[in-house]
C-alpha cells in the first residue's frame, strides 16, 4: 500500500515537473510564431528565475529589440523618402523656372535697348511665359493627385469590362503610326467572377500600366493584357515588348518620385500601387532589360466584401 501510494506520488510529481517545464516552452513557441507572423509586440510572462525564466526575459529583449530597429528603420526610410522629394520637386521646378528667369530678364533689356522692338518681343515672351506656366501648373496637379488619393468606394465589378474599357481609351493612340503603332493583345477569362473594388481607381491603375508599357516601346512593340482566376484571387497581368529594366531598376520601381525615365515625375507605379494596396491587393514585376516587362496585380474576391457592396449598390438604387 506504501509503496503503491509512492509510485503514484513519484507519477504525480514527474507530471508536474513536466508540466513546469513544457509550458513554458509551448507560451514561447507560441510567442515565436507570432513574431514571425509580423506581430513584433509579442511579450510572455516572465514567472521564474530560472533557466526557463531567463529564457523568457531574453525573448522579451529580443522583441524590443525588434520593435526599436524596425522604428529607427521607419524614420530612416521617412528621412530618405523625404529629401527624394525635395530633390525631386526642386528637379521639376527647375526646368519651368529657367526659361522663366531668361524670359523676364529679356524682356527687361528689351525695354532698355529696344523700345521700338519691344512690343514684338513683348508678345512673343508672353507666349513662353504662360507655357512654362502651364507646366509649372501641371507639375503641382501631379503631385496634388498622388497626395490626394482616394478611399475606394467598393462596388461589384467585373475586371474584365475594366480592361476593355481603358483598351478602348487608348486605341487611337496604339494604333497611331507615329510614334510606331503598337499592337495590343487582350487574353481575358471569360468566366472572371466579380469583385469589390472601385472601378474609377483600377480605370486609373491599368491606364497608368498601359501608359508606361507605351513608353517602353519607342519603336512600337506588342502590349498585352490578361485575366485569369483561382479559388480566392483574380489577376491582371499587363506585358509589354520594351526595353526592360534592370533588377535595380524593378526594386525601386514603386518608389515614389523614382524614374526611368528622362521626363517624368516618378509617380506614376506609386500610384498604381497605392491604389492596388488600399484594395488589400498585391502588384509584382518582372523584367530583364532587352525582353520586355510584365506587371502582374492579384486582387482577392472576398465574398463578404462583394456581399457588402452589393447591399450598399441595391440601397443606392433603392
Amino acid at each position: 500500500m506504501v509503496g503503491g501510494g509512492g509510485i503514484l506520488l513519484a507519477i504525480l510529481l514527474s507530471g508536474w515537473a513536466a508540466a513546469r517545464v513544457t509550458r513554458p516552452v509551448e507560451v514561447l513557441a507560441a510567442a515565436a510564431r507570432d513574431v514571425a507572423g509580423g506581430n513584433w509586440n509579442t511579450q510572455v510572462e516572465v514567472n521564474s528565475a530560472d533557466e526557463l525564466g531567463e529564457l523568457a526575459e531574453s525573448f522579451n529583449r529580443m522583441t524590443r529589440e525588434l520593435l526599436r530597429q524596425r522604428d529607427q528603420l521607419l524614420q530612416t526610410e521617412r528621412v530618405a523618402a523625404w529629401r527624394e522629394l525635395a530633390r525631386r520637386l526642386a528637379h521639376e521646378l527647375k526646368n519651368p523656372l529657367f526659361p522663366l528667369q531668361l524670359t523676364v530678364e529679356n524682356l527687361i533689356r528689351a525695354r532698355q535697348q529696344s523700345r521700338e522692338q519691344f512690343d514684338e518681343i513683348f508678345l512673343e515672351s508672353s507666349s513662353t511665359l504662360l507655357a512654362e506656366i502651364a507646366n509649372l501648373k501641371a507639375i503641382i496637379s501631379r503631385f496634388s493627385d498622388f497626395s490626394r488619393m482616394p478611399h475606394p468606394q467598393l462596388q461589384r465589378v467585373q475586371l474584365n469590362e475594366i480592361v476593355q474599357g481603358v483598351g478602348r481609351l487608348f486605341q487611337a493612340q496604339l494604333q497611331a503610326s507615329n510614334p510606331p503603332a503598337i499592337k495590343c493583345e487582350f487574353e481575358l477569362d471569360e468566366h472572371l467572377e466579380p469583385i469589390a473594388a472601385d472601378a474609377e481607381l483600377l480605370h486609373r491603375a491599368i491606364s497608368n500600366l498601359l501608359l508606361n508599357a507605351m513608353d517602353a516601346m519607342p519603336q512600337g512593340g506588342t502590349v498585352r493584357l490578361r485575366t485569369w482566376q483561382t479559388d480566392n484571387s483574380v489577376y491582371l497581368e499587363v506585358s509589354d515588348t520594351g526595353t526592360g529594366l534592370t533588377s535595380e531598376e524593378c526594386e525601386r520601381l514603386f518608389t515614389p518620385y523614382f524614374t526611368s525615365k528622362q521626363h517624368g515625375t516618378g509617380l506614376g507605379l506609386a500610384i498604381v500601387q497605392s491604389i492596388v494596396s488600399d484594395h488589400d491587393g498585391k502588384i509584382s514585376v518582372q523584367s530583364s532589360p532587352g525582353r520586355g516587362t510584365t506587371f502582374r496585380i492579384e486582387l482577392s474576391k472576398n465574398p463578404e466584401k462583394l456581399k457588402l457592396a452589393a447591399g450598399q449598390r441595391n440601397r443606392a438604387n433603392a
